[in-house]
């Protein structure tokens, strides 16, 4: 799957040449005005030197992969190459390595961090992979999902061995779509985790894709993407529309 930084999600959050609204967060304790602001309108790398990388854990776990594809773990870095007089960043790219690894990408005027959009393609990918479906549809339902106001729950973390107090949001786009339930193959419920703090470089602590079908006999999958110096408890946050899970969860049955 190809790195597309550029044409998925809103062009604040990725056109190399398009400069996110400043939203930032008053402090650590004060939860994002809205789930939109905090993913594509704060600048994320705001306060980021020239040469500061950040190392990102990859992690991808399926239930079977000999269908979806081997499991594995590996990096992306995220790395500072110049900070502009308008307090832009030009940022370097690298996701994977070795046989795995992909071309460096080198971006200029960001303010907030792309491997958000990189999280983001990939959860739309794989939900098509399991689902089906129009991709351009997914994408929609995941833009509609981050308009949402609610499900920011506060979770503290530790970062380098420190504690740290951030929030986390999780989603489930697709619940709710009792137009398209039967062309999901059961995975309508899969959900989506961001853990942020305005007191963490690069913003972002951790992203989870989390894909499971209430049919039987359907393969499961999980990837995550954390930031190298973060611990945080594996236990998962409740989506943003719980009730509206539980009740597509049973009229499935």
């Amino acid at each position: 799957m190809q790195l597309s930084l550029f044409n998925t999600f809103p062009a604040s959050a990725m056109a190399a040449a398009a400069l996110l609204a400043c939203a930032s967060i008053a402090n650590a304790a004060e939860a994002p005005a809205s789930i939109s602001s905090a993913l594509f309108e704060t600048k994320h790398i705001d306060g980021l030197k020239a040469g500061t990388t950040l190392t990102y854990d990859f992690e991808r776990v399926s239930s079977e992969p000999r269908m979806l594809g081997p499991n594995f773990t590996d990096d992306i870095d995220l790395t500072i190459k110049k900070v502009a007089e308008n307090n832009t960043r030009t940022v370097g790219i690298r996701v994977f390595t070795g046989d795995r690894g992909r071309a460096v990408r080198t971006i200029d005027g960001m303010t907030g961090n792309p491997v958000l959009v990189f999280f983001l393609d990939r959860a739309v990918a794989g939900f098509s992979l399991l689902a089906g479906g129009n991709r351009a549809y997914h994408k929609n339902r995941f833009r509609v999902a981050m308009r949402t106001k609610g499900g920011l729950i506060p979770e503290k973390f530790e970062y380098n061995g420190k504690p740290v107090d951030g929030f986390r949001f999780a989603v489930r786009p697709f619940t709710g779509d009792r137009k398209n339930i039967d062309k999901m193959k059961g995975y309508q419920n899969a959900h989506f985790e961001f853990l942020m703090s305005d007191d963490l470089p690069g913003y972002f602590a951790e992203f989870t894709s989390n894909y499971s079908s209430n049919k039987p006999g359907s393969p499961s999958l999980r990837e995550r993407i954390v930031l190298k110096g973060v611990k945080v408890s594996q236990k998962a946050a409740e989506p943003a529309n719980p009730s509206e899970a539980k009740k597509e969860a049973e009229a499935a049955k």
